[in-house]
């Protein structure tokens, strides 16, 4: 049986609620018989479409993050027919939002999403291994509505690609259709709306690339 020991550094500083603990091993893990460890208050809807590839476990709330308590709810969202791959071991922070509308969310092994990060998927979203998904970042592969050229309604949804080892600031905001190479960095408050090069800091709004940069750590 899949268990995981949480630090007891974590119990002592109230940085995980005790009572979601139990609760989502009770729900996932002994329930669902998932890879799955909770810390906080913890909403998942539906636990069987996650999928779990390479040893993937997830991680929901476990460690510190000064802008956010037990209090604040981590909510996943899995519509009929879509589903999240957990690629390895993933870490969502307190208070991080997923919905997986339709298609297909995958997130790669020791990559962070921090707290208050909405990712919304229409069509589809991978994110790599090694990520650093600031707080309060949205990724969105739909716009929710099509707009009309010339009376014929454009794309509204197109997926979203996001490399090895990206760092995403925060406040950030990665819209439909885009691709983010490996090692990037996309500076805080940015709105990507195009492809950034591997290895490249992009900052702005539209983001534009900066420079070109060794690696981030």
């Amino acid at each position: 049986m899949f268990r995981e020991s949480i630090d007891r550094q974590l119990w002592r500083e109230r940085e995980v609620s005790p009572v979601a603990a139990w609760r989502g091993r009770l729900r996932y893990e002994l329930r669902h018989r998932l890879p799955v460890s909770i810390g906080s208050r913890t909403v998942i809807d539906y636990p069987g479409r996650l999928e779990f590839r390479n040893g993937g476990h997830l991680r929901i709330g476990i460690g510190s993050f000064g802008l956010t308590t037990v209090r604040d709810e981590t909510v996943i969202r899995i519509r009929p027919g879509a589903r999240f791959v957990v690629d390895g071991q993933v870490n969502l922070h307190r208070g991080s939002r997923i919905v997986v509308d339709a298609g297909e969310l995958v997130i790669g092994h020791q990559t962070m999403v921090n707290g208050f990060t909405k990712i919304l998927v229409a069509t589809g979203v991978t994110i790599g291994s090694g990520c650093n998904i600031s707080w309060n970042v949205q990724i969105l592969d739909t716009d929710f509505h099509a707009v009309h050229v010339d009376g014929e309604p454009q794309p509204h949804t197109a997926p979203i690609v996001i490399g090895d080892h990206v760092w995403i600031g925060t406040n950030s905001l990665v819209l439909k259709g885009v691709t983010v190479g490996d090692g990037a960095v996309v500076a805080a408050g940015s709105v990507v709306t195009k492809d950034v090069p591997a290895s490249t800091l992009v900052a702005g709004v539209p983001a534009k690339p900066v420079r070109t940069i060794e690696h981030w750590q």
